[in-house]
């Protein structure tokens, strides 16, 4: 599985959805794409359609999401603009592979994902409130997990510990994140790990270090630098690490020869420490 990054933005799409439905009164039982919001009319009628196998869900309260959830068991679902404390409710989804949690504002921890043995596809997008994490250690199936804050607020939390136990993970993306032990290193158990993209919130250190473990993973953070796909005005190159500059690559070129030549010092003093055994 060779991963790129528009794999991953194909799996969580959500452009091609059926129109939306308000009411499912008349709905043909056979159908097997959903579109609905929390107040669409005879939500009971869920449970009759048992083909369904993507639904898409939005502008849903806890108690909308709780009598929905009752009634669905879809392959593939996405639910955007959550007013949802308590996700227990997902614990249902015995056969839910892929799995798109867009812009909740209430919610403080997830579900237990024990329950969700087909899970396969996670993106968690949005969740102002969030900061225990700890039940993303059951996702042991776990092939692709983005998280992400969103445009007006970081995705603030104390450690990325429980991402060491998900061992099948090719691809990982974090967005707009505050970690605050700022520590990549549980990312480094992950060593079939094949595509990280990680937001340029971390000490140079850290990229540095996690570079020399996870040798297989392509990451442009792995360099000392990279170009801007789109620059702002004259600069347009990114040096990795927090509260590093924005240059210009031919302006700035012995500045960042210099940088070039401390994150190879970084990498070349932990390999050495590694290679002692002190890992």
């Amino acid at each position: 599985m060779d991963l790129e990054k528009e794999q991953v933005d194909y799996v969580f799409h959500d452009n091609q959805r059926p129109d939306i439905t308000y009411g499912l009164k008349n709905t043909e039982s056979s159908v097997t794409e959903l579109w609905i919001q929390g107040n669409t009319k005879n939500l009971s009628r869920l449970k009759e359609l048992s083909d369904i196998k993507k639904i898409w869900i939005e502008f849903v309260n806890q108690k909308e999401f709780n009598k929905i959830i009752n009634f669905i068991n879809p392959e593939s679902l996405y639910i955007y603009d959550m007013r949802l404390e308590d996700l227990s409710g997902l614990e249902t989804l015995t056969n839910v592979k892929i799995l798109g949690l867009e812009s909740n504002t209430r919610a403080s921890k997830l579900w237990n994902l024990k329950a969700n043995p087909s899970l396969e596809s996670l993106l968690i997008r949005g969740f102002t409130k969030l900061t225990d994490i700890q039940n993303l250690k059951y996702g042991l199936n776990l092939r692709i997990l983005e998280l992400e804050g969103n445009n007006s607020n970081q995705l603030k939390l104390e450690n990325l510990q429980p991402i060491k136990y998900l061992q099948n993970l090719k691809y990982l993306g974090l967005s707009n994140i505050r970690i605050l032990d700022e520590s990549l290193e549980p990312i480094s158990f992950l060593k079939g790990l094949e595509l990280l993209e990680v937001s340029n919130q971390f000490p140079t250190e850290e990229f540095a270090k996690l570079s020399v473990l996870l040798p297989n993973t392509q990451c442009n953070k792995f360099n000392p630098y990279f170009r801007l796909t789109y620059p702002i005005d004259e600069l347009d190159i990114m040096v990795v690490g927090k509260r590093k500059p924005l240059l210009n690559y031919k302006r700035d070129k012995k500045k960042l020869d210099k940088y070039k030549e401390n994150f190879k010092k970084i990498q070349e003093e932990y390999s050495t420490y590694i290679e002692n055994g002190d890992e």
